[in-house]
């Protein structure tokens, strides 16, 4: 674990340093350290178990091609007085040295200048059906 997020973190101070065109948006966007404790858990009251971590890190070279190739935003959620922003797409991802596709979204907030910021990157890893 520890060697994944020292790699994912020298990557993600990289990004940091970019300036990453996202179609959806039509603008640049932000890598900021907020995104990074979000995924990590390193601050707030949630706290991510090791096996939340892990997958998000491993998810992160994700995130970056999704932003460079969406052209929708698939969700815009307002909670209080803060704005998300949901991209998707379905990706190869290596499960147990398996490709198998995943649904992965990332997620940016919006800031007060307008600009958005990079939050979070999940996987949805198992599809549920609703009950009828």
């Amino acid at each position: 674990m520890r060697k994944v997020k020292k790699d994912a973190f020298r990557l993600y101070g990289r990004w940091r340093k970019q300036k990453i065109y996202c179609p959806a948006f039509k603008q640049n966007v932000r890598f900021s350290l907020k995104g990074w404790r979000h995924i990590t858990g390193a601050t707030g009251n949630k706290k991510r178990n090791y096996k939340d971590v892990y997958r998000r890190l491993r998810l992160l070279p994700h995130a970056k091609m999704i932003t460079k190739k969406s052209t929708t935003i698939q969700n815009i959620v307002k909670r209080k007085s803060r704005i998300f922003y949901v991209l998707e797409a379905v990706v190869p991802v290596n499960e147990s040295g398996r490709i198998a596709p995943r649904k992965v979204r990332v997620v940016y907030e919006e800031d007060k200048r307008g600009r958005k910021v990079f939050l979070s990157v999940m996987d949805k890893k198992k599809f549920r059906r609703r009950k009828k």
